[in-house]
């Protein structure tokens, strides 16, 4: 599958598949007759597309017939290019052979992704001494007189006020287009970026938790290696020493983070040991299991709460890191022996007498 290699590929080729663009050509050659030609910076040959197809000048394809017409024609409309890349506008240039053609660049920051070709008009009455002038610029050609001459009387002949303005309305249209579509590019692009910063973020987040995981299995060897090789009560005191330390940590991080969504998970991490390592060790020193000292802290904090403040309680719940209303009452009545409203109530009722 082919890739654009930068955005003026990319975005000459979305140009080339517009539906809209068929659209303008149509009307244009309804309005003027003329035929109109698009080329594309991405194609490397055949790079021109011709709308109508099959209604190319008599009088051009009569002298690109001939290798040497063919070359001159090319130079005309590389010469015109040059001088529209220069104003970056559109140029209204003669051609070799006499006629009026019109370039339209098509730039997207400042680099050309295609351009438009019109004309192959005379804007001036077609008669045979202009014709005589011609053809003596291209009679070294070969063409046989008669046959250009014949083809050179259906060139079409357009007043030039009407010619520049369509030929302004098409430009306007097709820049306009490329407009749209470079601003279209752009979100992309960024869309395209916040995707790759979102990606190296969760990049980073995996690889800090790998070395989490890493340093706890790390510490957790060496106790566990440290423990088989003392096997003293001296080596025992000491590990008890570090449980305690790590479980007091464990604590200092609860009671900082009761309020929020933490897990048994997150504690653990937060210590730098395993889940089911941290849970044992918990378990024995402070008596409780995670979830039970979570509890009693947050039910320790609302206390607090009612106690001191006119919060309602619904809102204490939430400030204490319940999800549950229910659930908040039914284990607050089982610790404190009293539901929330009436620890309230008896405590207001103590402090007035």
């Amino acid at each position: 599958m082919y890739t654009p290699a930068n955005n003026v590929d990319f975005l000459a080729e979305k140009l080339e598949k517009l539906p809209i663009l068929d659209e303008i050509k149509n009307v244009f050659h309804k309005n003027t007759g003329l035929i109109i030609s698009f080329h594309y910076s991405h194609k490397q040959c055949n790079n021109v597309d011709f709308y109508p197809v099959f209604e190319k000048s008599e009088f051009c394809h009569l002298i690109q017939q001939t290798q040497e017409g063919y070359s001159r024609c090319q130079d005309s409309d590389e010469c015109g290019l040059c001088k529209a890349l220069e104003k970056k506008d559109l140029v209204i240039y003669e051609c070799h052979a006499g006629l009026t053609n019109v370039v339209i660049p098509l730039l997207y920051k400042g680099k050309l992704i295609g351009s438009i070709y019109t004309g192959q008009i005379s804007l001036s009455p077609v008669t045979e001494t202009r014709f005589q002038r011609i053809y003596n610029k291209l009679k070294d050609l070969e063409i046989p007189y008669d046959r250009l001459l014949n083809t050179y009387r259906k060139v079409k002949t357009i007043d030039h006020t009407k010619f520049m303005a369509n030929v302004r309305f098409l430009s306007l249209m097709a820049n306009y287009i490329i407009t749209v579509e470079k601003d279209m590019l752009l979100q992309q692009e960024l869309i395209s970026k916040k995707r790759m910063v979102q990606k190296k973020e969760q990049e980073k987040l995996k690889l800090e938790q790998r070395l989490k995981d890493l340093t706890i299995s790390v510490l957790e060897f060496e106790k566990s290696q440290r423990e088989k090789k003392e096997g003293s009560m001296d080596s025992a005191d000491e590990s008890d020493q570090t449980h305690r330390h790590i479980v007091l940590r464990a604590q200092l991080f609860i009671k900082k983070n009761f309020n929020k969504k933490i897990t048994l998970e997150d504690t653990a991490r937060a210590v730098y040991f395993s889940p089911n390592y941290f849970s044992t060790i918990f378990k024995e020193i402070s008596g409780y299991t995670f979830s039970s000292y979570l509890t009693k802290i947050r039910i320790e904090e609302a206390k607090h709460l009612l106690r001191t403040t006119n919060l309602p309680i619904k809102e204490i719940v939430c400030q204490v890191g319940f999800d549950d209303y229910n659930y908040f009452n039914k284990k607050f009545s089982q610790i404190v022996s009293l539901p929330p409203a009436q620890f309230r109530k008896k405590y207001l009722h103590s402090r007035q007498s």
